[in-house]
């Protein structure tokens, strides 16, 4: 007899929701949430009486709520507890709705913000360096097999690149950059939120506006088997070197808690795999900067150049500076610039394109963009985007790449 009920518990559950796969206690799953449309009064009802099914008669099961009754051929009979909507309904927890866009200046300009986006993703861990940080300072490297022979490679990630849309504009025709212009506008975001300090009269055109559809940049799975490298150029110089053999093989032991599959241990490395994702990144940006200083853009859109560094305090929406100065003039650590009577926004990062891009990537964005041919001095802004906070953080990523930290803090012993 007591086989019954137990079933049907489980049929119930399985029509749908899980509501009351908690009266089990073999199967009791607190983690699960259920939406408030299922946990309705009418509902639970509905999913009662369909397990119930019909007596000897071909006749439905009623059952009575208010007075917790249940009508059968021999007729009514007490509602068991465990069959009680206003118990079932105490006993679930609802799922707790999206969040909306965020409100207030604060906010918007902490959502806005490509620094606060690296700080908020994932921990992961460098098994060689042995330090947990977030996922943005790090490089993810997934193991593939070659398509010719069928050996395991390790092959950079799509983190660091994913959603930074930047078809080469050399492949538009000059008839067809209006179109080219107005599809890479529509990738855009629902709207620009103007300069969130003075932000409010944003129309209701740009706010029906949507994101980029995310299944168009992001690849439909990751590979099985990822590990984690600290993205440093000192520390890929290591892994290519061919006398650290153990330090590739460390790469998949470190897996912790996971299968690791035995062609993971000799996974081959690419020797040059610190240049390359060097040139991949570049390449990325130089690409991406070429698209948003597309001339069929409004005018400074994305990116506006400025005459003196005056000037760039007074841009709006200003994120970061874009620097060509001459070959003699270059930086090669950190440089920022200061806007004194900003609330936000005082300190604006300073990215000195030759040290950052290389020759050649600057010459090809020169030759392509007559903006970055005449200008010196040019804004990046921070536009309510994904893929402009993606170009962002990959611009810092490269920086923080190619920064040798010993230097700054030889710099800062003389100094003090």
């Amino acid at each position: 007899m007591a086989a019954a009920p137990r079933a049907r518990l489980a049929n119930i559950a399985g029509n749908g929701s899980a509501v009351f796969t908690a009266c089990l206690p073999l199967v009791s799953r607190r983690w699960v949430s259920t939406s408030k449309d299922s946990l309705t009064k009418e509902a639970l009802v509905e999913k009662i009486k369909a397990s119930f099914g019909q007596d000897a008669q071909d006749q439905q099961i009623d059952i009575d709520v208010e007075k917790k009754q249940v009508s059968t051929a021999a007729g009514p009979l007490p509602l068991s507890p465990l069959f009680d909507p206003t118990w079932i309904q105490t006993r679930w927890r609802t799922r707790k709705e999206k969040a909306g866009k965020p409100m207030g200046r604060f906010r918007k300009k902490l959502a806005n913000n490509a620094f606060a986006r690296a700080l908020e993703t994932p921990l992961r861990r460098c098994a060689n360096v042995d330090i947990i940080l977030p996922r943005y300072f790090l490089q993810d490297f997934e193991m593939v097999k070659h398509p010719e022979t069928g050996q395991a490679w390790w092959a950079p990630g799509p983190l660091s690149v994913e959603l930074v849309p930047a078809p080469p504009p050399k492949q538009v025709a000059e008839g067809e950059e209006d179109d080219f212009a107005a599809d890479l506008t529509s990738q855009e975001s629902n709207d620009a939120q103007g300069d969130l300090a003075t932000e409010s009269t944003s129309t209701k055109s740009n706010e029906e506006e949507t994101r980029p559809d995310a299944s168009e940049c992001r690849r439909p799975y990751r590979a099985p088997v990822t590990c984690y490298v600290l993205c440093r150029q000192s520390v890929m110089e290591h892994l290519d070197d061919p006398r650290n053999k153990k330090l590739i093989a460390r790469l998949a032991v470190s897996r912790t808690g996971m299968a690791v599959p035995l062609e993971a241990v000799k996974c081959i490395w690419r020797q040059d795999m610190g240049g390359a994702l060097l040139a991949m990144w570049r390449q990325t940006v130089v690409d991406a900067l070429i698209a948003r200083s597309c001339r069929s853009f409004d005018a400074n859109k994305f990116i506006e150049p400025c005459l003196s560094w005056d000037q760039v305090a007074t841009i709006h929406l200003r994120g970061c500076v874009l620097w060509l100065p001459a070959q003699g003039n270059t930086t090669h650590q950190y440089a920022t610039f200061d806007v004194p009577d900003a609330l936000y926004g005082r300190k604006m990062v300073v990215h000195d394109l030759w040290w950052l891009l290389g020759q050649a990537e600057v010459q090809r964005l020169r030759q392509a963009s007559p903006m970055f041919a005449d200008s010196e001095l040019l804004v990046l802004k921070q536009w309510n985007s994904m893929s402009v906070q993606r170009l962002h953080l990959l611009l810092w990523r490269i920086h923080g790449y190619l920064a040798r930290p010993e230097q700054r803090l030889q710099q800062q012993g003389v100094e003090s």
